[in-house]
């Protein structure tokens, strides 16, 4: 799991006023929209007690903790503590990491780590399907993340985006090429869907009906979204890792003349993927150029040590202290470098070097 990276946490229509939370790269962050609209994310310890901030509720622009009524700016900075008589100053280590937060295609975006804007790699480049219809939804693997896309990479998938009902077979692929970018690789080949199901009125009769090969694409871009294009029809996947052994994929699929009911796509879409869990869950992924691509890119930002060790997490510090994802500020404003609370998740070596992870600021 790596941090310094936008993270697509959940899709924008699920965050409300009301503070929800999100578990990613093991990891707990707290998702609210401000009183203008915008979305908002930060860590979900309270620096006081470690309480969950979206166990709170909102107050204006801010954030308060249920435990002790602490309230939290967008920017993290604790600005109220009820206990203490309104001439006390609060102090400069209540705050919490509060990351920025962009709302693209419907998804709500957070870069989980601490770059500066301009050193920051980018989002994918997404653009409007001109879509009628949009569909979306989520399927939860128990499966590492990088094994997800690895399988969901593969140009058959492309066809779960295609509107309408198939028999339940493997599309044919053909004339499959690839080729890799700075943050990802692509993928194109000819697919030939099964056979189209078209039923009566009443969905009491059925015939099968040939389906046409066509151009797909599937793309990847870095950390974790995946891209098909076949046809008309498109489709966005992000596979978010829980843990290192828990992926959720969230979906999307945008149809420009659509004719499924939303409720019905999402229940194919399910079952479409449900099909795939063994092979997803107990079999290594393929290495396509998609996979190869991953491993490259994965490998060059462990050695950049972004690589989030989740192992050492795991042994020396839980039950024992709370760390977290290291947000733009602990750089950017050298002034509050020690005060900060929580201390930062442990990163993992580069494979060239010694085996032993170590705290960021520590030596090796």
């Amino acid at each position: 799991m790596l941090k310094n990276f936008w993270w697509p946490l959940t899709f924008s229509v699920e965050v409300s006023r009301n503070p929800m939370r999100v578990t990613a790269l093991q990891q707990e962050f707290v998702l609210y929209r401000l009183p203008d609209g915008r979305a908002n994310v930060l860590s979900d310890l309270c620096v006081h007690r470690g309480g969950a901030l979206s166990d709170g509720w909102t107050k204006d622009d801010c954030i308060v903790c249920p435990y002790h009524g602490w309230e939290f700016k967008p920017d993290g900075a604790c600005v109220r503590i009820p206990a203490n008589p309104p001439s006390m100053p609060v102090p400069r280590k209540a705050r919490v990491d509060a990351y920025p937060t962009l709302e693209r295609m419907q998804w709500v975006w957070a870069f989980l780590g601490d770059l500066p804007e301009a050193e920051r790699p980018p989002m994918p480049a997404l653009q409007e399907a001109g879509a009628t219809a949009i569909f979306t939804g989520e399927f939860t693997w128990h499966a590492p993340y990088d094994r997800v896309i690895g399988h969901l990479s593969e140009p058959a998938v492309a066809a779960l985006a295609l509107d309408g009902e198939f028999a339940d077979e493997p599309p044919k692929v053909a004339q499959a090429s690839a080729e890799a970018g700075e943050w990802g690789a692509r993928l194109r080949a000819q697919i030939t869907p099964p056979d189209r199901i078209e039923r009566s009125f009443l969905g009491l009769a059925s015939r099968r009906r040939p389906a046409e090969a066509c151009q797909a694409v599937v793309a990847f871009h870095m950390p974790c979204i995946t891209l098909y294009r076949i046809g008309d029809d498109h489709m966005m996947m992000a596979h978010l890792p829980v843990n290192e052994a828990l992926t959720v994929t969230r979906w999307m699929v945008a149809h420009r003349a659509g004719t499924t009911e939303g409720e019905i796509a999402r229940q194919r879409m399910t079952a479409s993927l449900e099909r795939m869990r063994a092979r997803v869950e107990g079999q290594p992924a393929p290495q396509n150029a998609i996979a190869q691509a991953f491993a490259r890119l994965h490998d060059e930002a462990i050695a950049r040590g972004w690589g989030i060790d989740a192992h050492l997490i795991q042994a020396e510090y839980a039950n024992i202290k709370a760390v977290v994802i290291p947000s733009p500020a602990r750089r950017e404003v050298p002034e509050l470098a020690a005060a900060w609370v929580m201390k930062e998740v442990p990163v993992k070596k580069a494979l060239n070097q010694s085996s032993t992870t170590h705290e960021p600021g520590q030596t090796a």
